[in-house]
């Protein structure tokens, strides 16, 4: 399994919408500058959160 599926699977158990990873969700309520997002930069790839913020955008904006 995917880590890009673990996170969003994680993300509906934690209430948060389809589609949508928990990276995206803690850069949007939190900024990407916090240190979840800081250490998943260092961990998963640079700018994880904020890529993955810019995708949940591009999703919800397509379905509207």
């Amino acid at each position: 399994m995917s880590f890009y599926r673990i996170s969003g699977l994680l993300n509906r158990l934690l209430g948060g919408r389809v589609e949508q990873t928990l990276c995206a969700r803690i850069a949007e309520r939190s900024g990407v500058q916090c240190r979840f997002c800081l250490l998943m930069s260092r961990l998963i790839e640079p700018n994880h959160c904020a890529l993955q913020l810019a995708k949940w955008h591009s999703i919800k904006d397509g379905k509207s």
